[in-house]
């Protein structure tokens, strides 16, 4: 390395630059401001979660779904309700997250039908076993199958509720800063919402903030988080399913293991023809006169044709 004089840089010139005084303070300001009181985050680290929107919901075939409302109604209309309702959802969620997924069952049912889903939808099969082993898979699939950053926020709904909004789905993604998993409980003891955080398990401790939001105690992580493994095996076994204990069981399982719960307003699913008529009336009726959306207005218009035995 040459030095200021042109010459090669010798041990009598680094004697003579170590006693040199130090740079004023002036400069230094100037040259090299102080370190921000907290660290910069790396381009990886905030990068934003990934938001995943699965709808599990069976192929609108008749005397498959909606059976119970399809005893008091016939079979045909409630078949073709289930697929309004399926219709209406993927509509109307059609562009929140970064992935969408029909979660379907059959599968191969879908050909028997004149329904598709949008182009923004991924058709998934919900495969074998009881609702558990199908819920389990889904998010095995779509929440620990990411071992590096970006992780994984998944929210699973039905087709039961048919009037759950982007606010909705915003407020499930907004409770994910400070819990683990998100639950909607349904007035008859199940849930018509789970969602399921993969941040939890991120080597960052600023991965559930804001970017440039300054890191305190409590977005470090915690200590006795189980393991991918522990939370599939424990908050999907043993569910008494098809019973008014679903949710409550479902939140001590993920108390258990040390999961963080929020929950949703409570909702009502649309099994039966007095649900079906509280939905209608929710809609055409509204409290307080509130503004109703037009594709609110337009799914209670096609319900009642279906009653009447119109085409919609």
């Amino acid at each position: 390395m040459p030095n200021a004089k042109g010459g090669i840089v010798d041990e009598s010139d680094i004697a003579e630059w170590s006693r040199a005084p130090p740079f004023p303070d002036s400069v230094k300001s100037f040259f090299m401001p102080n370190p921000p009181s907290t660290p910069l985050r790396s381009l990886e680290t905030s990068a934003p979660n990934i938001r995943k929107l699965g709808v599990m919901a069976k192929v609108a075939i008749e005397g498959k779904v909606k059976t119970r409302l399809g005893d008091t109604i016939g079979f045909d209309k409630s078949a073709q309700i289930h697929q309004r309702f399926l219709k209406h959802l993927f509509g109307r969620l059609q562009d929140w997250g970064d992935e969408r997924h029909w979660v379907a069952s059959p599968i191969e049912s879908i050909s028997r039908t004149t329904f598709t889903p949008p182009s923004q939808w991924r058709i998934i099969d919900q495969g074998g076993g009881n609702l558990g082993d199908r819920i389990r898979r889904w998010f095995a699939d779509h929440v620990f199958d990411r071992p590096a950053l970006p992780r994984t926020n998944a929210v699973l709904i039905g087709a039961d509720c048919p009037l759950l909004s982007h606010a909705d789905l915003d407020e499930a993604a907004r409770l994910f800063r400070e819990c683990d998993l998100v639950l909607g409980p349904a007035a008859d003891g199940g849930y018509y919402l789970i969602g399921l955080s993969g941040s939890l398990h991120s080597s960052d401790p600023t991965a559930n903030s804001e970017p440039h939001q300054r890191t305190t105690e409590s977005d470090c992580p915690r200590p006795g988080i189980p393991s991918p493994q522990q939370i599939l095996d424990t908050l999907w076994n043993d569910i008494p399913w098809s019973t008014d204990e679903v949710f409550d069981r479902t939140v001590a399982a993920a108390e258990s293991i040390g999961l963080r719960v929020s929950t949703l307003p409570v909702r009502s699913d649309v099994d039966t023809e007095e649900d079906l008529t509280a939905l209608l009336h929710q809609i055409e009726h509204p409290v307080d006169n509130e503004e109703v959306p037009s594709d609110d207005i337009e799914l209670a218009r096609d319900l009642r044709r279906i009653l009447s035995d119109q085409t919609i």
